[in-house]
């Protein structure tokens, strides 16, 4: 498994990657992250044999939620939202973030970033195995089909 190290300053830059460029985010939200000022995280590592749709929740805290969702063979992740804004992140595998009308490349070497409420699909390249580490900046009702 791939390491990924919190801390509260990781969170805040997270936090405020998703806000708006015109507005500072807000200082208070680092501060809400429970527990030590740093942890490691164990990312997943590469996809072995398994359901076609794997989802953990690596950290749930008020000001940040970090989940992994392995989608195996090119299995679709089917239109859902966040109440709060989302960082979409492949860290191995390439595919689509659809939102709307819009088409969003999503590989490792680019993240999606959802504003809150967008319905959202995830599309990963015909039969790739695809990992995802997704930010849920914020603690709102998921609505996952």
């Amino acid at each position: 498994m791939t390491r990924l190290i919190l801390t509260a300053t990781l969170a805040a830059a997270a936090l405020s990657l998703a806000g708006c460029a015109a507005q500072p985010a807000p200082q208070h939200h680092a501060a809400t992250l429970a527990g030590p000022p740093g942890r490691i995280v164990e990312l997943p590592a590469a996809p072995s044999a398994g359901e076609p749709r794997e989802v953990r929740v690596l950290v749930d805290e008020p000001a940040l939620k970090l989940a992994s969702i392995v989608l195996r063979g090119g299995t679709v992740l089917p239109t859902h939202h966040s109440e709060v804004p989302v960082t979409i992140v492949a860290l191995r595998g390439s595919g689509t973030v659809v939102a709307g009308t819009e088409r969003l490349r999503l590989d490792p070497t680019h993240a999606v970033v959802l504003a809150p409420k967008v319905p959202h699909a995830v599309e990963p390249d015909a039969g790739i195995d695809l990992v995802l580490l997704v930010h849920h900046l914020g603690r709102g009702e998921e609505h996952h089909p």
